[in-house]
């Protein structure tokens, strides 16, 4: 049964996945939005959205990515909030 999760609690829950490669993030996150609601965040999917419409940070984080090397965890926090 799907529930409204902010109908329950009365305010927004965030909730943080974590793991390693292929250890069942996704799964388990389509499975909090299939009974909970949630919606499904991903920081790649973030970070590809931001890149695609062509911002400032976006471009920063494309140079960033063409170089090989991880965006800064403050670029990614800020993108985040």
């Amino acid at each position: 049964m799907k529930q409204d999760v902010s109908r329950i609690l009365g305010k927004p829950k965030i909730t943080f996945i974590l793991g390693g490669p292929a250890s069942g993030k996704g799964t388990q996150a389509s499975k909090l939005v299939e009974e909970f609601g949630y919606k499904h965040l991903t920081v790649g999917g973030l970070i590809r959205a931001e890149i695609s419409k062509g911002t400032k940070l976006g471009n920063e984080m494309k140079d960033t990515v063409a170089a090989g090397n991880l965006i800064n965890f403050k670029v990614t926090n800020k993108l985040v909030m």
